[in-house]
């Protein structure tokens, strides 16, 4: 029974991390205006904001324009409400709540190819594992350095924000843990973004997928 609540509680907040990166890519308030379709701008009725429910309900589209729900709005509810049913034991809390935190980084880089500054600072209070002083040592040590270098850079070749995520993975789960998840997220992104040449895609969505499955597969 707590399974199936921490369930229904994930697909809400998935449902409410879908909402707050559409506000972060069209630039509105995360409170105002009240929930509406991205496209006709029409407000939604309480029956049409059901996590994953509503979704098939509509059968994907707006039901006033009929233009299509992002498909990864059904996959962050259901992958939220997976991820907090996962949740056994209070250091669980830290590893869940990192992954929330980038699954929204996901979702504006899905959008806008950028996610906001602030995700790779916040992510220090939910450092997996308890965090300890060399591990945060590490973190500000790796976001630092990112910070520094990586706007120099002539012709960077991952985005500084793929490289916090990366960094914070490697502290927090070691060398042969970051090489497993890397290996997966490289190729789920060749899997949907086929490799083009000089085409920019957003590679943390894939970070965070892999991070995703190795977390649900292991709990």
């Amino acid at each position: 029974m707590l399974q199936f609540l921490l369930f229904v509680y994930g697909s809400c907040l998935g449902s409410f991390l879908c909402a707050a990166a559409s506000r972060y890519a069209t630039h509105d308030s995360l409170l105002f205006p009240a929930s509406h379709c991205d496209w006709c701008l029409t407000p939604l009725a309480y029956w049409q904001m059901v996590p994953g429910i509503s979704y098939w309900w509509l059968r994907g589209r707006c039901a006033y324009c009929q233009f299509p729900i992002p498909p990864e709005t059904i996959v962050t509810e259901f992958g939220c409400g997976l991820l907090l049913a996962t949740w056994h034991h209070p250091l669980d809390t830290f590893m869940i709540g990192w992954l929330l935190l980038w699954i929204y980084a996901a979702l504006c880089d899905l959008r806008t190819q950028t996610f906001p500054a602030w995700v790779g600072a916040a992510s220090f209070i939910f450092v997996p594992h308890a965090p300890t002083f060399t591990t945060i040592s590490l973190l500000l040590l790796a976001y630092g350095a990112i910070r520094l270098i990586w706007p120099r850079w002539p012709h960077p070749w991952l985005g500084d924000g793929d490289l916090e995520f990366i960094s914070s993975y490697w502290i927090a789960w070691g060398s042969l843990a970051t090489s497993r998840w890397l290996s997966t997220a490289c190729l789920l992104a060749w899997l949907v973004h086929p490799p083009r040449l000089h085409q920019p895609f957003p590679f943390v969505p894939a970070l965070v997928a892999s991070a995703w499955l190795w977390w649900v597969l292991l709990a």
